[in-house]
């Protein structure tokens, strides 16, 4: 298979490119400049300069690829305003057209797009599936948009499409999960009031990564949601990474306060729950988490931390 994958330098990106390569595959990654190159080229793969926002590179960097997978986000990390969300939309839904209309003119099989469980959270912050109307916020309409995007492009155009929505991301090289380690180091990472029992669905990134290579080779193509087995509260998400970093559990902070130290959005993916299951696709693909828990997981990231010296002294 010949796998072309932007997004190839993000830390979703770069495992795909690994794992697609480790498993025999001829993998094609989309970069920009030099460092980009260097990424794709250590784990095993041709990069190809395009920019999703220019049809016609994105078309010319694909040619000769089986399979396409968007990959590609932009999540802001130096602000949570509604604003600072926008280039990630247009990351999201441009880079949906422009990926499935190099899937057309480079005659693909196969199409890849990755979103986000959140897009069918219910008000009522009940358990929810595949089959569940989607319910979309304003930072998730453009993950639900590019799911059409490439879902119309498809029956259009007579490739597959599979959807693999993930769960609540975190990885030792993930900018998120290594601000909370550095907060709870720093004991500037507090628990919302209010949180302890609102179930979020969580994902290894070293997991959605197989979940990946398990739909791309499978004979059938559908929508997924990719997530650990126990979903569980932030604030027992961070108790944990506190005692894998031995330190102590972080006091309480008010969403008010919270909003106005984290953001809105931040506050609004913790505060509202959004419980649910692998269930469909370890059903059909046989996939399953080799961390079934944050537990599991978080203990990998802090001892990969410890290994390359983030966080610790290195003696």
């Amino acid at each position: 298979m010949r796998v072309f994958i932007a997004g190839s330098t993000g830390v979703l990106g770069r495992r795909l490119v690994s794992e697609f390569s480790e498993h025999g595959h001829t993998v094609i990654g989309l970069t920009r400049d030099t460092n980009g190159d260097e990424i794709v080229e250590a784990r095993g793969g041709e990069p190809r300069r395009g920019d999703l926002f220019d049809e016609a590179s994105v078309v010319q960097a694909a040619e000769g690829a089986d399979t396409i997978i968007h990959a590609a986000t932009a999540i802001p990390t130096d602000s949570a305003t509604p604003e600072a969300w926008e280039l990630n939309d247009r990351v999201r839904t441009e880079g949906a057209e422009a990926l499935t209309k190099a899937a057309v003119e480079v005659d693909a099989d196969q199409y890849l797009q990755q979103s986000i469980v959140y897009v069918a959270r219910q008000p009522d912050g009940s358990a929810y599936d595949e089959s569940s109307v989607p319910n979309p916020v304003s930072w998730t309409q453009s993950a639900l948009d590019a799911e059409k995007i490439a879902v119309e492009a498809g029956k259009k155009h007579g490739f597959d499409v599979s959807v693999l929505r993930c769960g609540n991301f975190y990885g030792a090289d993930s900018y998120y999960t290594r601000a909370d380690g550095k907060g709870l180091i720093r004991d500037e990472r507090p628990i919302i009031e209010g949180t302890q029992e609102t179930l979020v669905s969580y994902l290894h990134l070293d997991d959605a990564a197989k979940a990946f290579i398990a739909a791309a080779e499978a004979t059938q193509s559908d929508l997924w949601h990719v997530v650990d087995d126990e979903p569980m509260s932030d604030a027992e998400y961070i108790s944990i990474l506190a005692e894998q970093l031995d330190t102590s559990v972080p006091g309480l902070i008010s969403e008010e306060a919270a909003c106005e130290a984290m953001g809105d959005i931040t506050v609004e993916l913790f505060a509202n729950a959004w419980p649910t299951s692998n269930e469909k696709i370890r059903a059909d693909l046989g996939w399953k988490p080799m961390y079934p828990t944050c537990q599991e997981g978080l203990m990998q990231v802090v001892d990969a931390w410890k290994s390359d010296g983030f966080l610790f002294d290195t003696e």
